[in-house]
């Protein structure tokens, strides 16, 4: 299928524009044709809307595919392949309590790696080193954040190890590790901002200083409302993590998914997130979500995934963005288009979810 053709690019972030929008676009059409025939209600509803595959025939007619609002996955059960074929449930909630089920597929869960590992290659441009996570081990928490990076980073890194267990972040074990000298490096970390602002006020307590590698990245994982709802400006978050670990600012870099999409997205050194050459971004009027707002407009965030076979990943979220580089533009970093901007937040009225919500409810303090 297209969309392997992509995964299997050398350098997908910088292919050329005609190439990648050629090559996504087929990718997914064949993904709108495959949940189209192979999930019912998936189909009823695109039916409904008068929408079937022989509609999209060019690029421009992405935008017509039907969007599943991201809630329907608390009440549905949505498959486009036999439930005996799932490898992997995917969960996550909110702060109603209601619990999202998105069923992956072994060709899902595999696209899924390829895609992640494409991400990092553009990203840290080296395999291998170590990786902290500031988040707990698999089997404490279920959050998909958690479940994926104990898929995936133990596969990218030489060494992985976690940083916070029966919820309390360990310092002492932290210092250990990131200071002896047998360490791989470079030496990265990666979790939830409100866990990096743990790190820094126990680090100041012990009063010792952690000085990474110049090529270090430090990346946080979702979760901008902090401590009581308090947030921070991501710049001066990124100036505290800098000081503290010696790393260069533009090496602080977010990143954003959630479970009901199959694909990461990151920020460059410029802190724009870059879309994916195979994912599909579109920025949707809040009160009338089938009409795309203008290029630079705020809007509600809708993705058309074709990593996702086992499900139909065409997701309208309830996070508010806008696009900063185009689709047939080139980021001043060098990569191609289309990127959001770094400030994302949640509509309002819309209910507070996501995997780091769910780990600052299970992280209670410092070791």
């Amino acid at each position: 299928m297209r969309v392997d053709e992509i995964l299997a690019h050398p350098d997908p972030y910088h292919m050329k524009i005609e190439e990648k929008n050629d090559l996504k676009f087929r990718a997914i059409k064949e993904s709108f044709l495959h949940h189209y025939e192979n999930c019912a209600r998936y189909r009823e509803y695109s039916e409904s809307k008068k929408i079937t595959p022989e509609e999209i025939k060019n690029f421009d007619d992405l935008s017509k595919i039907p969007l599943l609002p991201i809630n329907i996955f608390k009440k549905y059960d949505l498959l486009s392949v036999k439930k005996e074929d799932i490898h992997i449930v995917a969960k996550s909630s909110g702060t109603t309590g209601n619990i999202s089920k998105v069923f992956k597929d072994k060709l899902t869960v595999e696209r899924l790696f390829k895609g992640v590992f494409k991400m990092m290659d553009w990203m840290v441009k080296k395999r291998g080193g170590f990786v902290g996570a500031l988040n707990p081990p698999p089997e404490e928490n279920d959050a998909w954040m958690v479940q994926t990076v104990s898929l995936i980073f133990p596969q990218y890194f030489d060494k992985m190890e976690y940083f916070i267990k029966q919820g309390k972040i360990d310092i002492e074990y932290m210092i250990k590790r990131l200071l002896n000298p047998a360490t791989p490096k470079p030496r990265h970390l990666f979790g939830p901002p409100f866990a990096y602002l743990k790190v820094i006020e126990g680090l100041k307590k012990t009063g010792i200083n952690i000085e990474l590698d110049n090529d270090s990245f430090a990346v946080t994982g979702g979760g901008w409302k902090m401590f009581a709802d308090k947030s921070i400006p991501k710049g001066i978050f990124r100036e505290m993590l800098s000081k503290e670990f010696s790393i260069p600012t533009e090496n602080i870099r977010d990143s954003y998914s959630c479970t009901e999409i199959n694909s990461w997205i990151v920020d460059c050194k410029h802190f724009k997130k870059h879309i994916p050459p195979w994912l599909h971004v579109s920025i949707r009027n809040p009160e009338n979500p089938d009409e795309e707002m203008e290029e630079g407009e705020e809007g509600l965030i809708a993705f058309l995934d074709p990593l996702a076979h086992s499900y139909p990943a065409f997701i309208l979220t309830d996070d508010i963005g806008k696009i900063v580089v185009g689709e047939n533009e080139v980021c001043e970093c060098g990569s191609i288009g289309p990127c959001l901007h770094e400030d994302i937040r949640r509509a309002k009225g819309a209910e507070a979810r996501g995997c780091a919500l769910k780990l600052q409810k299970l992280v209670n303090g410092i070791k």
